[in-house]
């Protein structure tokens, strides 16, 4: 593995995750064990990602969404905000704002049925 982080904002359709659908393998151990956003469960329990993903080297290292309302990326990296990942953030951030206006999950995807991801995020759930 790489010394260096390599942060990268992706969707939760990404191929990372899309084309293996086994969700577990891009966690560590004791991220596995982190609560779901909305449910009971544990994230390593899970098939899917409850949000979009923060990657890094090939590992899940956090969740974020797109508040419209408030024009922002709502995060919760697992991992140390150094620059990197404040500059990843802002860039992805940037780019839905400023280019696509939201970053839906899947069509029926509104910023309505995001309000509760966000607020656990938010919450740092």
């Amino acid at each position: 593995m790489p010394k260096d982080p390599s942060y990268a904002l992706v969707a939760g359709i990404d191929g990372i995750h899309l084309l293996h659908r086994d969700f577990g393998r891009l966690l560590d151990p004791a991220d596995a064990r982190r609560p779901d956003l909305t449910g009971p469960k544990a994230l390593g329990a899970l098939s899917d990602s409850p949000a979009h993903m923060i990657v890094d080297r090939g590992r899940l290292v956090g969740l974020w969404e797109f508040d419209t309302e408030a024009q922002e990326l709502v995060r919760q990296p697992w991992v140390p905000r150094d620059a990197e990942l404040r500059a990843a953030v802002a860039s992805a951030e940037a780019c839905v704002r400023d280019q696509l206006g939201d970053a839906r999950s899947f069509s029926l995807d509104s910023p309505k049925s995001r309000a509760p991801r966000i607020a656990a995020l938010r919450a740092g759930r």
